[in-house]
């Protein structure tokens, strides 16, 4: 481009009429061309990437109105993962000799609807080859008998989503099969609506109503943009299944279930699927960006010393535990009531949650009733806080902390914990990102060995988040669960995983309940303003509890009863403003008969 040319806001101007051909195609003039064609980010690119019917705004459905980095990477990277489906494409020869001569044929368009080519689906099928696209036209199309998927096609509804119904079952049993911009119904005899055993299926822009999804492994699936209401989607031993920026709403069970250990035997689609996810931007958090309350981390003359949590074991005598610690005859292990000691300070009765005996699955503990209750001294000048230390802070304070008890960033813990590290980071079973869980039952199921992994997601308005139970393991980092009708993440008969720099708050049960042997690794959370209890840990549930922020609930921050034994350092402490207890973010609990030492 020469420098006496037309100016630059005429150049944009003039380009903004072109096509997406017409574009790569300038860009390659020269540098000063492909420079002018990125300027066109926020007009045309923009224009393009919510133009197509194949997609939806890039941060839908959690942010909507939050505008991306950059639309021209939006839809490149949405138009290579459409195109993920045909990866395999040239595995059609088996000689090579052939291949070498053959030329590669044209993808054929099979249009049906009123006056079209077909009138069905099932004709359109009959009649397709190898990667043909069918196209069906605005309509309603019901299928009566199973639809069996014998060649790879690729489905496509034309124009908005929604004016393109299919009331069908449909059965994969060919490598790959792409589906887009359709709304699916189950038919009259079944709930199936989609089910493979073997082969990778891509779903985009599509909306599913009350009905089933299963893909058994090795088969694999990626679904971006969809909508599911009333949809239960059953992973059952896949080695990798991606779902992305969808929507799950009004479950009357769990919305997707993960089940079984991922398949050692891996299809095709697998390793694509595992560079697109690489490929991809992370989500772990960046420094500072953890905390909702702001903190002061300047260090004061006096700080708290680390070694002042003691253990109490309610209605037994502890050979370490301090007699004025011991519980008063005759009082009530379950008040709530405040009572006054000999120095004048407030001490928090541990009240008699049911957090340990509720839980959506109605398990009931055999266990002994052993409950222990965490006493605490503070050493320093009494006002640390703002005010009482045991209090909430005064209006207009500010919270400080002192430098030795300054929270670590989850990218520092990851850094200086390198197998926690590798658990964040690795990808197994099913990853889901970016999704949106509200008004239902469930969100995800995991159990009898499965994985998943959880990242940016929202859970609102359901019974619980996320169940983990039977040896399954479960990645969570920097999820929001928020309003469950109990309690945010279950983990029963030894789940595990970890569970890292998740925003969990106004849960009617515990933020995290751990259960039954389950030993999951706790990072950076924060778990605040809960009608109960932060953490509970009971029925020898283990696990370990670092660098969380663990403040305004209305019960104990970690309430440890029936055998819990979890385990933490780095010892951090902050006041409840709701009932002026201290929050003890760094136990370990001992078991009845042991010695318990700082």
């Amino acid at each position: 481009m020469e420098a006496g040319g037309l100016p630059l806001e005429l150049w944009r101007m003039i380009l903004a009429y072109l096509h997406l051909p017409d574009l790569g195609r300038c860009s390659l003039v020269c540098r000063a061309w492909y420079e002018l064609i990125l300027s066109l980010d926020s007009t045309r690119w923009r224009q393009l990437c919510l133009g197509c019917t194949e997609c939806r705004h890039p941060n839908w459905p959690n942010q909507p109105d939050v505008e991306p980095e950059s639309w021209r990477e939006a839809f490149k990277q949405h138009y290579l993962a459409s195109k993920t489906w045909t990866k395999n494409a040239l595995d059609l020869e088996s000689s090579i000799c052939f291949s070498l001569f053959r030329r590669r044929r044209e993808r054929r368009t099979l249009s049906v609807g009123p006056g079209r080519e077909f009138d069905s689906l099932g004709s359109a099928l009959a009649m397709a080859s190898l990667y043909d696209r069918i196209v069906l036209f605005p309509g309603v199309y019901e299928e009566q008998g199973e639809i069996i998927l014998k060649v790879p096609v690729e489905i496509v509804g034309q124009g908005k989503l929604g004016e393109v119904a299919l009331l069908a079952s449909i059965d994969q049993h060919c490598s790959t099969t792409r589906l887009c911009n359709l709304v699916f119904t189950p038919a009259w005899f079944s709930p199936i609506m989609y089910k493979t055993t073997s082969g990778h299926v891509q779903f985009d822009n599509c909306n599913f109503e009350n009905g089933h999804i299963q893909v058994h492994g090795p088969g694999t699936c990626q679904v971006k943009f969809c909508t599911f209401k009333n949809t239960h989607i059953f992973l059952h031993t896949v080695p990798l299944c991606v779902l992305e920026n969808c929507e799950f709403v009004g479950s009357e069970n769990n919305s997707v279930t993960v089940e079984g250990h991922p398949s050692a035997d891996k299809n095709w689609a697998y390793k694509y699927l595992l560079g697109l996810i690489k490929s991809s931007p992370t989500f772990l958090p960046t420094e500072d960006s953890d905390f909702l309350m702001s903190l002061d981390l300047e260090s004061r003359d006096q700080a708290w010393s680390p070694k002042t949590c003691d253990i109490v074991i309610e209605g037994s005598q502890s050979p370490t535990s301090p007699a004025s610690s011991s519980p008063k005859p005759g009082s009530k292990a379950g008040s709530q009531e405040a009572e006054v000691g000999s120095d004048g300070e407030r001490v928090a009765q541990t009240p008699d949650s049911s957090d340990g005996g509720l839980s959506p699955s109605g398990e009931d503990e055999d266990e002994d009733q052993l409950m222990y209750r965490l006493s605490y001294q503070v050493q320093g000048p009494r006002p640390v806080l703002g005010g009482s230390f045991l209090g909430p802070p005064l209006p207009g304070a500010s919270i400080q902390l002192p430098s030795c008890l300054v929270l670590n960033s989850l990218q520092q813990e990851l850094q200086k914990d390198k197998e926690a590290m590798a658990l964040a980071n690795s990808v197994q079973g099913c990853l889901i990102r970016k999704c949106l869980f509200r008004d239902g039952k469930g969100g995800v199921f995991v159990c009898s060995h499965g994985r998943a992994k959880m990242e940016g997601n929202i859970f609102r308005n359901l019974t619980y988040a996320v169940r983990c139970i039977h040896n399954s393991k479960i990645i969570m980092l920097r999820n929001d669960i928020y309003r469950c009708r109990a309690s945010g993440i279950f983990l029963r008969l030894e789940g595990g995983g970890l569970i890292a720099g998740n925003n969990i708050y106004h849960n009617a049960e515990a933020g995290v309940d751990i259960r039954k042997k389950s030993n999951p690794l706790i990072l950076c959370n924060q778990i605040h303003h809960g009608l109960r209890s932060g953490i509970v840990v009971l029925g020898n549930g283990k696990g370990i509890i670092r660098n969380n922020q663990i403040f305004s609930n209305k019960e104990a921050g970690i309430y440890i009863l029936y055998h819990g034994n979890p385990v933490s350092w780095d010892p951090v402490c902050h006041p409840s403003s709701s009932m002026g207890q201290t929050v003890i973010n760094a136990v370990r609990v001992v078991p009845e008969g042991e010695t318990h030492s700082d």
